[in-house]
């Protein structure tokens, strides 16, 4: 039995607090409000705010901004982890701490991930006598898998914590890609199971005989009453983002790459005609919106990131500077240089 996360941790909303604490991580290291959150898009008084939504690709670009500007900083991922509380999660946890089982709550953390600041994907894999997690990160570009991997096995032994209390669900093994691993500044919990380095994939192998164990905190009522609450927020997040608006989403991800309207349908689980169909739906089309994500990003590149003209183009994805100058003009009726100048 093989149980999906969401399809695209990098397109769907989530709130800013997970930027937040990255920020003040960021802050504590040297780095100033603008510099972590160059090339967001994100301003420093949206930080204070609770109801600002920001994608998985906004928070992926902070990322890029901490290991890029701080490439001395051993563990990044981890200390970062260890900002994370329960209460960080909001509902999404606590529909999880509640479920009777383990099995349950892992199937209710996926179900609902959309939820949450994971940008990993997640798979739940059970065969018998054996129970994995996996964790995609083939989306996620390679110098930040580090990070990445390092956060997200920090944020799952909170939730384990938080779920078993004193009977923690320590993993069997945890298989990873990446080659090494600070051991100084990792947790008790990732130094006490079988750790292989340098896999062919991402997993945390269980034992599965814990996913049947009861959790300490279950509460049928509570559980009941968070996966509703869960499904009315899914339910409206949909309905304030739109279509059009997810596939913005998953463009500003892939802003140097853009997928072809058949990559992106794929990437949506839809055939190109049902993809094209529902854009113009809600009177969009899948070319005008990658026109919309690379002029946006432009202009934010030129007007806050102090690039040359070359690379922005470069960071657009533009073979040649001029095809670029080309675009620019055509959207702002103005060339770049001029645009920077006026």
């Amino acid at each position: 039995m093989v149980i999906n996360g969401r399809m695209d941790t990098l397109a769907t909303t989530r709130s800013i607090s997970s930027i937040d604490l990255m920020v003040r991580l960021g802050r504590e290291k040297g780095l100033s409000v603008a510099q972590c959150l160059q090339g967001t898009g994100i301003s420093a008084h949206q930080l204070e705010d609770p109801e600002c939504r920001v994608t998985g690709a906004q928070e992926l670009q902070v990322i890029d901004n901490l290991v890029t500007l701080l490439p001395e900083a051993s563990g990044l991922g981890i200390e970062a982890g260890t900002r994370y509380q329960l209460t960080t999660f909001g509902i999404w946890a606590f529909a999880i701490i509640s479920s009777p089982t383990v099995r349950a709550a892992i199937e209710v953390g996926l179900r609902f991930t959309q939820l949450s600041f994971v940008l990993v994907r997640f798979a739940f894999r059970e065969t018998p006598g054996r129970a994995e997690i996996l964790m995609d990160v083939s989306h996620i570009p390679p110098r930040l898998r580090q990070f990445v991997l390092e956060r997200h096995l920090v944020i799952f032994l909170l939730l384990s914590r938080e779920m078993m209390g004193d009977e923690l669900m320590a993993p069997k093994e945890i298989h990873l890609t990446l080659d090494h691993l600070p051991f100084k500044v990792m947790p008790a919990a990732l130094t006490n199971c079988r750790l292989v380095l340098g896999s062919e994939d991402n997993r945390i192998v269980l034992d599965p005989s814990q996913l049947s164990r009861a959790i300490p905190k279950a509460n049928p009522a509570t559980a009941e009453f968070c996966v509703r609450q869960c499904e009315a927020l899914l339910d409206r997040q949909r309905r304030q983002t739109g279509f059009p608006s997810e596939v913005r989403s998953m463009l500003i991800g892939r802003v140097a790459d853009m997928p072809s309207l058949n990559e992106a349908a794929s990437l949506f689980g839809m055939s190109p005609r049902t993809f094209r169909r529902r854009l113009e739906e809600q009177g969009s089309g899948y070319r005008a919106l990658m026109e919309e994500i690379r002029e946006g990003v432009a202009i934010e590149l030129l007007e806050t990131a102090g690039l040359s003209v070359e690379s922005v183009a470069e960071r657009l994805g533009y073979a040649e500077t001029a095809s670029f100058i080309h675009a620019f003009t055509r959207w702002t009726g103005m060339s770049p240089g001029k645009f920077r100048r006026r």
